[in-house]
């Protein structure tokens, strides 16, 4: 099931088409889901589709409109952000996001292309620096292409939990495991076996195992099954047309929706688990007030005297982080609608905007208010930006004040990187070098310019250690000069490969704490039931996780009280 906002009693509205005189945003912050690509299970990268790239592409245009320039009718209302560069891309106005995953790069790539598409010197609107000492002018490729500064932050780099931060967690995949051990996943289960079961093999092109086609599975199912839905006609035609499938494609939709928010929101059934399941929410709410506390604190992102801040930040992710932040925010509890995983190419939108008749970014801060919306995906066919009250407020409060919004949206935010890495547990490399410090990264800084030389935090936490394997290193080297420790080679009586001992940190076999990790070459895996190595977005909490921790027949006995299973996924063993 999508988010059907029009049919939810709590939306305020959609954004109007006209410009309001009397509202004006100062900065905007969102939250994209990539557009289509293909299915995770495949045994290849995942790529975007070209609907997909279409979907980004048309979302861009959408917010051009109401952010950048141009005056035509749109979907998402037109209220102009004051300052910005309306032809030329300039990327100290704009940040863009994202982890170093393919198809979410070419997400990015496709929405800046209709937020500023290209512009030639022919017509007048072309870049500067295409005019040359001789006289003559230069475009750039491809009609004026313009090229945006999108930021790919890789697994080690601290940037990637604001992202996705339930990835490289252990305490957010345990908590998230907690699901598969309740009467309520039992019964789901065994209610909708049939239905699995009813699927076809070959409509998974060899990526699923009869056994692995189960609930325990139903976000890969759906995931592929609604690809398949897309492009290829003959399964198409089964779901539409074939008696013994009706209702079977929707209800696989339902079923996804309702193991993701067990997955990644559901913040109020487990007390115990400090809500860890929404840590990716937790992250990116730290994001968005750090966006806007930087914008009210250089609001003419004067770049040489305080950290750079953007009137348009841009992150380009998935459902986690997303559903995590509703349910963080309680538009579920208000909205059913936010319980379902939210169709490719939506956006979560914050505004930062003030009131009156001036467009002058105020100088009281009791001036400035934030509205929160959301767009359901460009295949919806509203298209529309739908405003919501957040935090439980009601329908006439939906704006709310900064002083009101800093302070709840402070509530679920993560403080810093070293809060992150001992919440989760993490075992990434960049915790050892801000554990136990108050470094707090979540907008990078751009180099300033004309100012003096600067380290930035996420610098400092590398560089913190970098400095702390080199001393580690020179101890160990002056405990062998002097106290005569040496190392010599133990031969192994078996005649096993010798890179068999080379796999992960955790040994060669690819264990369930290690979802982003890759089995080594003759590694086996702790048990049956993994289709092949996933790339792309992982998922916390997957039928591969959960078939390695308690077997294929999971779920054919009667669930285990114990939680022994989900512990061993945060300390990294085995049952």
């Amino acid at each position: 099931m999508s988010i059907a906002a029009v049919a939810s009693a709590w939306l305020v509205g959609a954004q109007s088409s006209v410009d309001n005189d009397s509202y004006h945003p100062h900065a905007a912050f969102a939250f994209v889901r990539t557009g289509e690509r293909t299915p995770i299970l495949r045994n290849n990268t995942q790529r975007l589709t070209a609907l997909g790239a279409n979907q980004m592409y048309t979302l861009g245009q959408n917010f051009r409109t109401r952010y950048v320039a141009g005056d035509k009718p749109s979907a998402f209302g037109v209220q102009h952000i004051t300052g910005l560069s309306t032809d030329i891309l300039n990327n100290d106005q704009i940040w863009v996001q994202t982890r170093d995953v393919p198809y979410l790069v070419s997400s990015a790539q496709a929405f800046m292309q209709g937020l500023y598409p290209p512009h030639g010197i022919a017509n007048g609107t072309g870049d500067v620096t295409g005019i040359l000492a001789d006289g003559t002018s230069v475009d750039y490729p491809l009609n004026g292409y313009q090229y945006a500064t999108i930021r790919a932050a890789s697994p080690e780099d601290p940037n990637s939990i604001y992202i996705s931060g339930d990835q490289n967690c252990p305490m957010a995949q345990q908590a998230a495991l907690t699901y598969f051990t309740t009467d309520e996943f039992e019964q789901t289960r065994i209610a909708n076996k049939e239905l699995y079961k009813s699927l076809k093999l070959d409509w998974f092109e060899g990526n699923m195992k009869p056994f692995n086609l189960e609930y325990i599975n139903a976000l890969e199912i759906a995931d592929y099954i609604s690809y398949q839905y897309t492009h290829n006609s003959s399964i198409h035609d089964i779901f539409t047309n074939d008696t013994d499938y009706t209702g079977a494609y929707d209800k696989l939709r339902y079923l996804a929706d309702e193991e993701a928010w067990h997955l990644y929101g559901n913040t109020s059934a487990y007390p115990t688990d400090a809500g860890n399941q929404a840590i990716g929410g937790k992250t990116l709410a730290a994001s968005i007030l750090d966006t806007f506390s930087l914008r009210i604190a250089n609001p003419d992102n004067v770049l040489d005297s305080a950290p750079p801040s953007y009137p348009l930040t841009f992150y380009f992710g998935e459902q986690d982080a997303m559903m995590s932040l509703t349910t963080l925010m309680s538009l579920d509890s208000k909205t059913p609608y936010f319980k379902s995983i939210p169709p490719y190419a939506s956006a979560m939108v914050f505004e930062l905007f003030s009131r009156g008749s001036s467009a002058v970014f105020p100088s009281d801060t009791s001036d400035l208010w934030v509205r929160f919306s959301f767009h359901n995906g460009t295949d919806d066919d509203t298209q529309q930006l739908i405003q919501y009250p957040m935090f439980n407020d009601g329908p006439s409060t939906a704006d709310m004040p900064w002083s009101e919004f800093e302070n709840m949206m402070g509530v679920v935010a993560m403080k810093s990187i070293a809060d992150w890495c001992t919440s989760c547990s993490s075992p990434s490399i960049f915790c050892s070098g801000v554990q136990g410090t108050d470094i707090t990264v979540i907008v990078p800084s751009a180099q300033k310019k004309g100012g003096k030389d600067s380290v930035s935090p996420v610098v400092g936490g590398v560089i913190g250690a970098i400095v702390a394997l080199v001393v580690a290193g020179l101890l160990f080297a002056l405990a062998m000069l002097l106290g005569g420790i040496r190392f010599h080679r133990v031969h192994r009586p078996d005649h096993t490969n010798k890179k068999a001992s080379l796999g992960g940190f955790k040994g060669s076999t690819k264990l369930a704490s290690d979802p982003d990790l890759r089995l080594a070459g003759n590694g086996a895996p702790p048990a049956k039931g993994i289709v092949g190595a996933k790339k792309g977005h992982e998922r916390v909490g997957s039928w591969e996780l959960a078939q390695k921790e308690f077997g294929k027949d999971v779920g054919d006995a009667s669930p285990r009280s114990s939680f022994d299973g989900i512990d061993a996924v945060a300390a990294g063993r085995l049952v």
